[in-house]
């Protein structure tokens, strides 16, 4: 068998995995249609409250939307003597956690309240008011109906969605929900370019459009983003990854079809998780990508000319620079080699010796072009820029150019990286990276068309780099293997200790980025693990490269997305 033929039964595992998954999901919906048809506001917007639009995936999957919680009031006030024992014993019945009864009840307020109640509990209070109207007592016991943001799939793709908080007014934070939160309130204050009117996606659903007509439609793929973050949860448990990221990107538009980060948590309960976990790391955290920097290094030394595809390299495998003394992490010294075999051997000093041969204006004019130390404008809050020094910054030197090609000693977010490769797998234009597909306003749907940019490299370029990605993926000498070919390459950095100053010792962050079909790419991904602690080969399990623990995580999401694409999978 072909090692890139996909087989059946693989294929078959993972469409009954997303079938299962689609099941739950829309088990929930239909939970939440039932339950809560009679609370949810039709044709006009409660006068006292400000209600957001609905978010839905992009085939109509709802994501988040206002739903109606609940509040018991009980007033002590209207309490016989005797009866707050009872009470209590039957607030504990209805599942209020007895820690939660006992301080509330034994607060000196004539009021408590117990908020953000689900509605089997709303309804059994609600019978209790009944009860005590029947019996002519005093009424001690109130129901009040609030709305709140719900997220139906609990933690899935919680970094891009962010999530909104209990305060009064109520606030948005990070993903979606903090950079169109003007929109979801209001409906104004997006007014896209480029829009244009469409059917609308997942045809007829009881969350879509919202009765506030003004929605949002993301680019993200539920399958594909169960998927990714059910094996970016599995790459951080066994490599014992301080967090990570994954991106999952159409390089030809930069419609992001998955994004994920670790730590995680769920919106719903976003009061229960620390500030780290939500932090999305692919978008606000940037950090030194390593080697896979150097296939844009390369590139950019075939597009200006630098290079050809039959230009040789001497390698000594170590030389100074500036400063620093540069080595091949491998500790060895090919000779002369060719631009193939430094991507595949992933060799340093021979890429510093091109960034030398292009020198600082050209390299950094093409870095520039890349992206890089900019933001990419994804529409996401908190995105960060990250950082390169230039030549005209005082603390550059040349050292910085030679570091700076193989990827030390700059730093970057996981979205530029996956967007200035993406240049590569699409022929050589830049894209924005994006997670709105279009919106509902006024009645009428509308999908938002996201221009390609200017052109940054020749073809030319991009189908050689890619003859090269693809050859230094074949090189990774591990029976992991993607079930179509794949243009890629690794990068291992050292951590910055920003402590004590340079390096840390004992510390790596491992990327892969690659794009399939290697020969017309339709998606280009991004691993990237945080400062991993255990390699996965047993005769040291320390050994810990990208190509050892974030390539095989990439295969791993890869065998799950061909499949649900509908990807073709022939032999090469």
């Amino acid at each position: 068998m072909d090692r890139y033929s996909y087989p059946v039964r693989r294929m078959f595992i993972v469409l009954i995995g997303v079938a299962g998954l689609l099941v739950a999901i829309w088990l929930q919906v239909v939970r939440w249609q039932v339950l809560y048809a009679r609370e949810q506001p039709r044709g006009q917007v409660d006068a006292d409250q400000v209600h957001m639009g609905t978010i839905v995936d992009t085939v109509g999957m709802p994501l988040a939307f206002d739903a109606p919680s609940y509040t018991l009031v009980v007033d002590k006030r209207q309490l016989p003597p005797d009866a707050l024992p009872r009470v209590r014993e039957w607030l504990i019945s209805l599942g209020i956690p007895e820690e939660r009864v006992q301080a509330k009840l034994s607060q000196n307020l004539n009021t408590v309240e117990f908020r953000h109640l689900p509605y089997e509990v709303a309804q059994a209070a609600r019978r209790k008011v009944q009860e005590i109207v029947d019996a002519g007592d005093p009424l001690w016991l109130r129901v009040d109906t609030v709305w709140i943001r719900s997220f139906p799939q609990g933690s899935l793709a919680a970094h891009v969605l962010g999530f909104r908080n209990w305060a009064t007014p109520p606030r948005a934070y990070g993903g979606v929900h903090e950079f169109y939160e003007t929109f979801l309130l209001t409906g104004e204050g997006y007014h896209p370019e480029f829009a244009h009117e469409a059917e609308r996606p997942g045809g007829i659903s009881p969350y879509f459009p919202s009765p506030y007509e003004r929605d949002l439609v993301l680019t993200l793929h539920t399958g594909i983003q169960y998927w990714v973050e059910r094996e970016l949860d599995w790459a951080v448990a066994r490599y014992e990854a301080a967090g990570g990221a994954v991106i999952v990107m159409d390089p030809n538009d930069g419609r992001i079809l998955a994004m994920a980060s670790r730590p995680t948590f769920d919106p719903n309960r976003f009061y229960e998780a620390s500030a780290d976990a939500w932090i999305n790391r692919a978008i606000s955290e940037p950090y030194e990508p390593g080697s896979v920097v150097k296939a844009l290094t390369f590139a950019a030394a075939v597009d200006s000319g630098t290079i050809t595809e039959t230009t040789t390299i001497m390698d000594t495998g170590v030389i100074r620079y500036g400063s620093v003394v540069i080595r091949n992490s491998q500790h060895k010294a090919y000779g002369r080699v060719t631009p193939e075999q430094v991507l595949a051997y992933s060799l340093n000093v021979p890429t510093a010796h091109v960034a030398a041969m292009l020198g600082p204006e050209t390299f950094y004019r093409y870095m520039d072009l890349f992206g890089f130390a900019r933001r990419t404008e994804i529409d996401l809050a908190n995105e960060a820029k990250g950082s390169m020094r230039h030549p005209r910054d005082p603390t550059w030197s040349v050292s910085d150019l030679a570091s700076n090609s193989f990827g030390q000693g700059m730093s970057v977010t996981p979205i530029q990286l996956i967007r200035a490769m993406a240049v590569l797998a699409n022929g050589g234009y830049a894209v924005t990276p994006h997670v709105v597909q279009g919106y509902e306003k006024d009645g009428v749907y509308r999908e938002v068309e996201w221009p390609r940019g200017a052109r940054i490299l020749r073809e030319s370029t991009t189908r050689l780099l890619t003859r090269w990605l693809t050859a230094a993926v074949d090189h990774i000498s591990i029976p992991d293997r993607a079930p179509v070919p794949v243009a890629g390459k690794t990068g291992t950095a050292q951590v910055p200790d920003l402590e004590h100053g340079g390096y840390k010792p004992d510390a790596q962050n491992v990327t892969f980025v690659g794009y399939f079909p290697a020969d017309r790419p339709q998606v280009i991904m991004l691993v990237y693990l945080k400062e991993p602690h255990k390699g996965p080969l047993a005769v040291d399990p320390n050994y810990i490269w990208a190509f050892n623990t974030a390539y095989p995580t990439f295969v791993r999401i890869a065998d799950h997305i061909v499949p649900l694409l509908d990807i073709q999978t022939e032999a090469r």
